[in-house]
């Protein structure tokens, strides 16, 4: 078995995000400090192209006020909603060096699963 554990690099891109919207959907509600999202990056490889998403996150194409391309997120948790809007040219340059490091469909090729769940089940 392959060790996996230190077979890692960190993709970090800085994005300029807009927080668009009414104030009462541009809030979260109960933040105390900053609020730290995460998910799947299929949500942003999809979204880049059409509107996805389900539960608290849905990601889609559109235009800004200016006609620039941009991508929208939505972010509905129970306590509140934000609505940021994001640069398409900045986070396909993002996407793409994810995709770089792992093609979609590879991810396994990169992550020991079966050594993940042995870590979170106790041991006889």
């Amino acid at each position: 078995m392959r060790d996996f554990s230190a077979d890692h690099t960190l993709v970090s891109h800085t994005v300029e995000a807009e927080l668009i919207g009414s104030d009462d959907l541009s809030t979260l509600l109960g933040a105390t400090g900053p609020v730290v999202w995460v998910f799947g990056r299929d949500l942003l490889l999809e979204g880049l192209g059409e509107p996805t998403g389900d539960g608290d996150v849905h990601v889609w194409p559109s235009l800004d006020g200016r006609g620039r391309a941009v991508v929208l997120v939505e972010l509905c948790p129970p306590s509140g909603a934000a609505l940021v809007q994001l640069r398409s040219a900045e986070l396909a340059r993002f996407v793409d060096r994810m995709v770089e490091l792992v093609a979609p469909g590879n991810e396994s090729d990169h992550l020991d699963v079966d050594a993940g769940i042995a870590a979170l089940l106790p041991t006889p």
